[in-house]
């Protein structure tokens, strides 16, 4: 896990700390593929490399993993999660909404819709483990942490007004979003996603000390 794990940004590294030991790997994947996913779009300039980047990807997640290349830090948590008994299925989900980014902008609201439901539903419904369904609220905050992540990197501002919006609305829907202890760290990004949506703004900077004391007080409280 480690060389995975330090491809992560500090904010994803603080938020895994509050991840049970025996989740930490699911949750480092989750992590680290959307990551992984994120730089795909960000670094390609041509539609047609990043469809190519993204299907490597998605037939990593589907084929067999004897099939599988070695030496990729990545695929081999892939396996190593396969092996404990994971199901891959809202991983290619992930995958599926971040192909969205590579539709043109401006977008209609099913591309809004899907990205938002594969990427947030995706990743939290991996990171909490195939024994546990999303409720409905958390679905609905999944999606707004994803459309808030959307606005805070979209270089767009017609977009990024858009997705921020419809961040807002998803949060005044689920006003009591709750996760057990098994599911602090996705109840992290939801606090720092419903925060901004409350306020009507974006934090400027995650990293401040500030936002740190916060992040670490409902990691240790849930409060």
């Amino acid at each position: 896990m480690s060389d995975a794990f330090l491809q992560l940004d500090p904010l994803r590294r603080l938020v895994l700390a509050y991840a049970k030991r025996e989740n930490r790997s699911r949750y480092a994947l989750a992590f680290a593929l959307d990551s992984r996913f994120s730089e795909v779009i960000r670094s390609t300039s041509e539609t047609l490399i990043g469809q190519m980047r993204l299907t490597w990807w998605r037939d990593i997640l589907t084929k067999p993993e004897q099939e599988r290349p070695n030496g990729e830090p990545l695929v081999a948590l892939i396996n190593e999660a396969e092996q404990q008994g994971a199901d891959l299925a809202p991983l290619l989900n992930l995958l599926e909404g971040w192909a969205f980014l590579l539709d043109d902008f401006p977008w209609d609201d099913r591309q809004f819709d899907q990205y938002a439901s594969k990427r947030g539903e995706g990743a939290f419904g991996f990171a909490l483990g195939s024994n546990v369904e999303l409720t409905d609220d958390q679905k609905i905050a999944a999606q707004g942490w994803a459309l808030w992540d959307f606005a805070r990197h979209c270089s767009d501002p017609a977009m990024r007004e858009q997705a921020f919006k419809r961040c807002q609305k998803l949060f005044d829907a689920a006003l009591s979003v709750r996760f057990d202890s098994s599911g602090r760290p996705l109840s992290i990004f939801c606090k720092l996603a419903q925060s901004d949506a409350t306020k009507g703004s974006l934090t400027a900077d995650l990293y401040r000390p500030r936002v740190a004391s916060k992040i670490i007080w409902h990691g240790v409280t849930g409060c």
